[in-house]
């Protein structure tokens, strides 16, 4: 916030008035995505041959790894306990929500999520957003949309 500040005190106000919900991934009442695209081209070329975009699948792969000294215990068919280290997360891979929040919150398997599915012997691909995967990246720019005129003109 310092730094918008910095740019301009007026913006600062702005986003502090209009409530967190609208501008914050944390505390919006709806899922929101993470996909920026700046370069889309390099970044959808890169990732032809996946199931998912490059930026999800190296988010994925990251998670696998942090996932590998995980321990987990099943409670039910859909509900496990999985630890880490000292702690202790509640994945419900039914309802696709890890305690630690991120699985809910990024539409992604969180190395909580992923574990519980290495326990179930499951692969990742129906625990993940649609909007991560390579067709619906690659409908996304099937259409053109035009930039909104100058305000100031």
């Amino acid at each position: 916030m310092s730094k918008i500040e910095e740019i301009d005190r007026h913006v600062k106000a702005y986003i502090y008035n209009i409530s967190y919900h609208r501008w914050s991934r944390v505390y919006a009442t709806v899922n929101r995505i993470w996909t920026m695209t700046s370069n889309i081209a390099e970044s959808l070329n890169a990732g032809v041959f996946t199931y998912l975009g490059e930026k999800y699948n190296k988010e994925l792969e990251e998670n696998k790894t942090l996932s590998q000294k995980m321990r987990v215990r099943a409670l039910t068919d859909y509900i496990h306990t999985v630890i880490d280290g000292v702690k202790r997360f509640i994945v419900c891979l039914q309802n696709k929500r890890c305690s630690c929040g991120q699985f809910h919150l990024d539409e992604l398997p969180c190395p909580h999520a992923l574990a519980a599915l290495r326990h179930r012997n499951e692969s990742y691909e129906n625990y993940c957003s649609p909007y991560y995967m390579r067709e619906s990246l690659l409908q996304t720019y099937e259409i053109s949309v035009d930039p909104l005129p100058d305000e100031r003109k």
